[in-house]
């Protein structure tokens, strides 16, 4: 077989090989090391989150009302562009910026996410002790096609690591970088360091 023959076939063969190589948005696709995203960004903790932002209610198992003076700093039912949200001002404003510019590159995702919640006064799931930062409005979980990827699942929609740069950019942390039975690929969450710098000391 000659050299051009030989070309031929290795591209006809490459060209198999990675035809449809882009999975679709709601595809199951493994957690990337942690070390490719997140740079820079943790998990805000709670008693960063009630000294910054105050206790935004009871701390149930279920979602349970926004009270006291939190209530002011909510906003109900805003568009950000997939589907309507309710939250923390900061993190409902951000949350339409990060949607927008990913519009932009990857219009298909942003069209096919959706969400299974923002704002929830509860604790964590796997912490009753704890506030879940759902809790603040400050968290979304997303998902593609007709399920969830539940906690645990050390996989990750396709559309959620597309997405993820773009949480990431904007200073929200990716749930994939969790550990253990926390690892919450569908989850998205407003960065300690976002929350220090946005409502810390002279900010709000």
């Amino acid at each position: 077989m000659g050299r051009a023959a030989t070309r031929i076939r290795s591209a006809s063969i490459t060209t198999r090989m990675f035809a449809g190589a882009s999975p679709s948005p709601d595809t199951k696709v493994p957690i990337p090391p942690r070390n490719t995203f997140n740079q820079g960004l943790t998990s805000a903790d709670e008693r960063t989150m009630i000294r910054l932002l105050g206790t935004p209610g009871a701390k149930t198992s279920e979602c349970s009302p926004v009270t006291g003076s939190f209530k002011a700093k909510i906003l109900s039912s805003v568009d950000v562009g997939p589907f309507k949200v309710s939250g923390l001002n900061y993190a409902v404003n951000s949350l339409k910026t990060v949607f927008e510019e990913a519009e932009q590159q990857i219009p298909d995702v942003v069209a096919a996410v959706n969400s299974a919640g923002m704002l929830c006064v509860r604790s964590k799931r796997h912490n009753r002790n704890s506030f879940s930062n759902h809790s603040w409005g400050t968290a979304i979980d997303l998902y593609f096609g007709r399920g969830v990827v539940g906690q645990g699942d050390n996989h990750c929609h396709q559309g959620c690591l597309q997405l993820a740069p773009f949480f990431n950019r904007h200073g929200w942390y990716w749930g994939a970088g969790f550990s253990g039975r926390s690892v919450d690929s569908m989850h998205f969450e407003l960065a300690k360091e976002t929350i220090e710098a946005e409502f810390g000391a002279g900010q709000a």
